[in-house]
């Protein structure tokens, strides 16, 4: 089955997304994540790997071999190149007008990590001759530290446009608590959101269109539920679950907020996407995955740019207006874990995360 999604038509641009259909090898993918989704009988490490395994073979090898299929329509990189323009256009009017509009760029922990955020300040405002772009220490690992941030940015602006929750740990062989006690990698890929956005909401609603774009990934598919329990006991906690686990609930949480939003908020839209896998070193903490992707298949993932091009496509494509609550991958709604669409887990994951940020 493919997903069964109403896309709005829109007169704001000529074009809406990509289909499924549209991809080679595109159906089958969605078809594998979800097969291997609901299957009971293999496990959980085997899941990831075929997802992964899935991904290249089934993705991006035949792109690879014979390029994109052709739609009758400029390319995704012109039609984004476009919505950036416009987006540009539109921030520059409201500059002259006399609002203020600016970028944030979050960061995380580390010295390293901080340095890297401020030259990226630096060049942005080089290449976008914007000098409205501002750097602010966060870490997505102690809510004290997010409140901080979120303080921060009230001080600073009184209305967000964008927000882009991005931040990620993958496959930590051990416990590591954040500073409330959580796995770190569920506390850093959702908890830590899932706090964040609740603080910057009241801003974000004061935009007249606004949107909020969350990293999850294919490791959805990898759990039909969240383990609660490994969350906070380092006895019951499983590297995969955990990771697995933390980006079901970013995938539940992209659902129960669109909901939520679409019935007081409609100019807000919440989206979240699998970036793909890219040749970074976010698989460095797994041995199986670190084989895989450095020694086996580097040469076939994907560049780091083109995994910013779905995000940036979320975050500016006016093909993206008024679409909400799906889950993305390759500027394609794609079909999602069946659990993610369970109402009563996530209200669960909602009243959980509520008890664990004190609201």
């Amino acid at each position: 089955m493919t997903p069964q999604t109403n896309l709005p038509v829109r007169s704001a641009g000529p074009y809406i997304p990509s289909t499924v259909e549209s991809q080679r090898g595109g159906q089958l993918f969605d078809h594998v994540c979800v097969y291997l989704s609901t299957s009971s009988r293999i496990p959980g490490r085997l899941v990831e790997s075929g997802i992964l395994l899935s991904e290249i073979f089934l993705l991006n090898i035949p792109e690879w071999l014979f390029g994109m299929r052709k739609e009758g329509r400029p390319p995704i990189e012109k039609r984004l190149a476009s919505s950036i323009a416009a987006s540009r256009m539109a921030i520059e009017q409201d500059v002259s007008a006399g609002e203020r509009r600016k970028v944030v760029v979050q960061t995380g922990k580390s010295i390293a990590a901080t340095e890297a955020g401020i030259r990226a300040v630096e060049n942005i405002k080089v290449q976008s001759k914007n000098p409205n772009v501002e750097f602010i220490y966060l870490d997505l690992g102690s809510f004290q530290e997010i409140r901080k941030f979120s303080e921060e940015v009230n001080r600073r602006t009184n209305v967000v446009d964008l927000l882009v929750n991005n931040a990620g740990v993958m496959d930590v062989p051990t416990f590591k608590p954040t500073a409330e006690g959580h796995d770190s990698q569920f506390g850093i890929n959702y908890l830590g959101h899932y706090f964040l956005t609740t603080l910057l909401l009241p801003l974000i609603k004061l935009a007249p269109k606004a949107r909020i774009v969350m990293t999850a990934s294919s490791a959805h598919y990898g759990t039909s539920k969240i383990g609660y329990k490994g969350i906070t006991s380092a006895k019951a906690y499983d590297r995969i679950n955990n990771y697995c686990g933390s980006k079901l609930a970013t995938v539940m949480y992209t659902r129960f907020l669109a909901k939520t939003l679409r019935e007081t908020h409609p100019n807000i839209t919440v989206n979240c996407l699998h970036p793909g896998a890219c040749r970074t070193n976010l698989f460095s903490s797994s041995w199986l995955l670190y084989t895989l992707t450095t020694i086996g298949f580097q040469v076939l993932l994907r560049p780091a740019s083109r995994g910013a091009r779905g995000l940036t496509y979320l975050c500016l494509s006016e093909e993206v207006e008024g679409i909400s609550g799906e889950f993305w991958f390759d500027e394609r709604i794609r079909q999602k874990n069946p659990a993610s669409q369970d109402a009563k887990q996530q209200q669960e994951l909602i009243d959980y995360s509520n008890k664990q940020i004190g609201f």
